[in-house]
């Protein structure tokens, strides 16, 4: 098997392992009254105060809003929740702010934000927990409801755990919103099957809510042809990419029209997109060719590979977010596997200058549900 096609199945089985292992994730079963619950979950929260903020941060060492609550209710409870603020508004139930318990998460909009763009871990006594990128302190800090800074950006709250009753330490029977009003049957029902209800449908909307759509317009380029070494235009691709925003590893599946004039093609890779981090992704998948495809730089006949087809990975610089919609420079590093006419493959040379390309352009993102 020559290099290439070895390269390309490393990409294939990095993404194909990190689909199984997101799939696998569950949330556990867990005995604890909603007490402990809360109390585990607090307690966690707190071993990282004074952790600095990072944009895209998972911990331990650099946090930022949504990672830190994602990784403590992981580590502390086994809970998996949405991974950004906005989709985790979508999951939880919302409850007014007299009803908030230890545990809950509370919701703000900020930098002028008409969506919600920040979110902490409630401990109680007017005060939360929460990796902060901008006011008075920065990193994990605790803060409270009646500042000036974080009162003013409140947006609400909501809760994904059971409600502790003060008398018995027993999720509360008591119905706290209209959705729940119109779910309980009788007042004999107990909490437990209308939150479960609720749960099954929040699931099937939040899944929806977590779906983000980006789109990227750039030029393809290469540092050289066949025949010599020199900055050169390939071609303009248009990429789409959904992906889901509330596993760790965001899957999705994205599609690139590319209009090849240096190889004298069109090129349309279908793909799976692994996105770790709000910088960084990974693809690869098969690649359709339209076209009699050439070797830069030369008039020589060449074919393209439809599997293996496309390995790629991409950078992206911090966005430029207005409302709900995130703009970004995007760059890309991919290789596209071409063969001789007859099947076999091309000289290494050859093969890098028709199939290696640097793709810079402008992505936007924005949620799926927009549509």
């Amino acid at each position: 098997m020559n290099l290439k096609k070895i390269l390309f199945l490393l990409g294939v089985i990095f993404t194909t392992s990190s689909f199984m292992l997101t799939a696998s994730a569950q949330i556990p079963g867990d005995t604890r009254t909603p007490q402990e619950l809360r109390y585990a979950l607090i307690s966690e929260g707190k071993k990282y105060i004074g952790t600095p903020y990072a944009y895209g941060g998972l911990g331990p060492n650099a946090f930022d809003c949504s990672g830190f609550i994602y990784t403590v209710a992981h580590d502390s409870i086994g809970y998996q929740l949405p991974r950004t603020s906005k989709a985790l508004y979508s999951y939880v139930t919302i409850i007014p702010r007299n009803e908030l318990q230890q545990g809950d998460i509370v919701f703000f909009r900020t930098r002028g934000s008409s969506s919600i763009a920040h979110a902490g871990i409630y401990i109680g006594n007017g005060q939360f927990i929460h990796a902060a990128s901008d006011g008075p302190n920065t990193g994990v800090i605790v803060s409270s409801l009646s500042e000036n800074y974080w009162g003013g950006m409140y947006a609400g709250a909501g809760k994904f755990l059971p409600v502790i009753d003060a008398q018995n330490d027993t999720p509360s029977k008591a119905v706290t919103t209209k959705q729940e009003k119109a779910n309980k049957k009788n007042k004999n029902t107990p909490e437990k099957t209308s939150t479960s209800k609720k749960n099954t449908h929040s699931s099937s909307d939040s899944f929806f809510n977590q779906l983000v759509l980006d789109g990227t317009v750039a030029v393809d380029w290469s540092l050289f042809t066949s025949k010599q070494f020199m900055l050169n235009f390939r071609s303009v691709p248009i990429t789409a990419n959904l992906r889901h925003s509330g596993w760790p590893l965001q899957l999705g599946i994205g599609s690139t029209v590319r209009f090849n004039t240096a190889s004298n093609c069109i090129q349309i890779p279908i793909f799976i997109s692994a996105t770790p981090n709000d910088y960084l992704r990974v693809y690869a998948g098969p690649v359709i060719t339209a076209g009699s495809p050439e070797l830069p730089g030369d008039d020589r006949r060449i074919e393209g590979s439809v599997f293996p087809g496309i390995i790629g990975v991409s950078w992206q610089t911090p966005s430029f977010t207005k409302g709900d919609i995130k703009v970004t420079l995007a760059q890309d590093i991919s290789y596209t596997i071409f063969n001789e006419t007859d099947g076999g493959a091309l000289s290494v040379h050859n093969s890098l200058s028709a199939g290696l390309l640097f793709s810079t352009g402008v992505r936007i993102a924005l949620p799926f549900s927009m549509f």
